[in-house]
């Protein structure tokens, strides 16, 4: 995928996609199997790379949902990324629902986690 220059570059070579760009797109069902006061919605783009393991995250484009309930669904499309680096070759994708509520970026722990997936794909995201 090649980043229209519309989009201008941040801090350290990376991008921001906004919602509803057209760029990427993931769409997802959740669900919890029990009451969570709070939950939020991370998306990474995986690599191979050392370190993070990651390029990019929903930054723009996390929700939030408050006083889920058993058996509590919803569907949503996430559209916006921030890639921290450009070129970036994406692995895969993963989906993390959570309930940590500290402003933390980095991926929640597994204590932390309410569902997870991981979905492998192969894509590059370059100027």
């Amino acid at each position: 995928m090649v980043v229209p220059e519309q989009y201008p570059p941040i801090v350290a070579g990376g991008v921001i996609l906004p919602p509803h760009s057209g760029l990427i797109s993931v769409g997802l069902s959740l669900a919890s199997a029990h009451e969570v006061p709070w939950a939020q919605l991370n998306v990474y783009l995986l690599t191979s790379d050392q370190g993070l393991g990651y390029c990019g995250q929903n930054l723009p484009d996390s929700p939030t949902w408050s006083f889920l309930t058993p058996g509590w669904t919803t569907t949503f499309t996430v559209t916006g990324f921030q890639v921290f680096r450009l070129p970036c070759e994406v692995t895969g994708i993963r989906a993390m629902l959570h309930m940590r509520n500290n402003g933390s970026l980095t991926p929640p722990t597994p204590s932390e986690t309410i569902a997870e997936a991981t979905f492998p794909m192969s894509f590059q995201i370059r100027r």
